[in-house]
């Protein structure tokens, strides 16, 4: 089944205390290291912005929220609304390593009875880097409605399959890089560990990584 790449391109970066989607691993922009892992995947491709002339340069289409100032749940609402595709994948811009691979595994997994599949990691559910079914957008918009902006509310009000490390393939071929592709980036330290990983765990060729 087709499915959109929503990327959420963040939100004030409070933690980092400058916009973590710009900033440079090696010598590409953070969030264009996502895109092009992407479109690996999918020509359909929207990226959820408030601040779009900062995100120009990536000649994708720019989509606003619609409910301003609420967290990834606004951004998720405001994909799926424009999407025209019943699937979409969501990720967001502070994980620098998300692969192709990964994000093909996690939509293999895809049953018509299901709303969500999202991966558990470590013992930590990762939806923002997860599938979503249009079909909830209902609850989604209702969520919003009423302030009720966790996620974890959100996702016990829906269908969700739950995926851990041991049914990725790519965990079998290397556990330890496989974690490597679930880092989140929120602060200086984190930043400065993504350019470590870079240079010493990755290899990089045309612009984005390999295992």
């Amino acid at each position: 089944m087709e499915c959109t790449m929503l990327l959420l391109a963040g939100g004030k970066s409070s933690r980092m205390g400058v916009n973590k989607a710009l900033l440079k691993i090696g010598e590409d922009v953070n969030i264009s290291r996502v895109a092009s892992e992407l479109k690996k995947v999918s020509e359909n491709i929207l990226v959820i912005t408030n601040t779009s002339e900062d995100y120009r340069f990536l000649q994708l289409p720019l989509i606003p929220d619609l409910h301003k100032d609420r967290g990834p749940l606004g951004g998720l609402h405001a994909g799926m609304s424009y999407s025209k595709t019943e699937l979409q994948f969501l990720t967001a811009c502070d994980m620098p390593f998300v692969s192709a691979e990964a994000i093909n595994e996690i939509i293999s997994y895809y049953e018509s009875d299901l709303d969500a599949i999202i991966p558990e990691i470590n013992g930590r559910l990762q939806p923002l880097f997860a599938v979503y079914h249009k079909r909830c957008l209902p609850v989604l918009t209702d969520c919003l409605v009423k302030q009720e902006l966790k996620m974890r509310i959100f996702l016990e009000k829906i269908t969700v399959k739950i995926i851990k490390e041991t049914d990725f393939e790519l965990y079998h071929k290397n556990p330890k890089r496989f974690q490597r592709l679930f880092f989140n980036m929120n602060t200086r330290e984190d930043y400065q560990e993504a350019g470590h990983i870079n240079q010493t765990e990755f290899y990089i060729k045309d612009g984005s990584h390999e295992l």
